[in-house]
């Protein structure tokens, strides 16, 4: 039962709500709420740390990006600049806090640890091999270019050419990046 009170504004049959469920004081029974801002918090409070993995729920978008509910209890943000595939109301995914913002707010990213390198750095390797072992593309490239060829933010890329520059299977020339001649 969701009470008139505890809805946004009325519901339909058919669709979809993020609805927090629990035992109403007063009668002692199971209450649903539409309101769900007044049972999460904004500020952090030490309980999350940054690279922490985290299970979210997408919940609506805003002009910054994406506002998602982060393990049941807080409010986080997915930046726009951060998105690199379609997200739906109400989807479960899997998440990392990037970064706890002074005023102890979250901001997330679907992208962290090293198996999201390891993605960034082999589509990198498979787009070298399918372009004759070379990329135009180099720390200096627009992030809007990165983001378009390779689906990733600027900071990924960068990160990942980092790393397969260390590991000897790219050199970085200033003209581009090219594949490392291993014979």
């Amino acid at each position: 039962m969701i009470p008139f009170a505890e809805q946004h504004r009325p519901l339909e049959e058919g669709e979809s709500y993020l609805v927090h469920i629990y035992i109403d004081k007063v009668d002692n029974r199971i209450t649903g709420s539409t309101k769900i801002d007044k049972f999460l918090t904004d500020e952090n409070q030490g309980k999350f740390k940054s690279k922490q993995p985290v299970s979210i729920l997408i919940a609506n978008t805003t002009d910054l990006g994406i506002k998602a509910v982060v393990d049941h209890t807080h409010w986080g943000l997915i930046h726009k600049s951060e998105i690199f595939q379609r997200l739906s109301f109400g989807q479960s995914k899997k998440a990392f806090i990037q970064h706890i913002r002074p005023d102890g707010r979250i901001n997330l990213t679907l992208n962290g640890g090293s198996q999201s390198r390891d993605k960034d750095s082999k589509k990198i390797l498979d787009y070298l091999a399918a372009n004759n072992g070379s990329a135009p593309f180099h720390d200096k490239t627009d992030a809007k270019l990165i983001t378009k060829v390779f689906s990733m933010s600027k900071g990924a890329f960068k990160k990942a050419i980092g790393s397969l520059y260390k590991s000897g299977d790219i050199v970085i020339e200033k003209t581009g990046i090219k594949l490392k001649d291993k014979s």
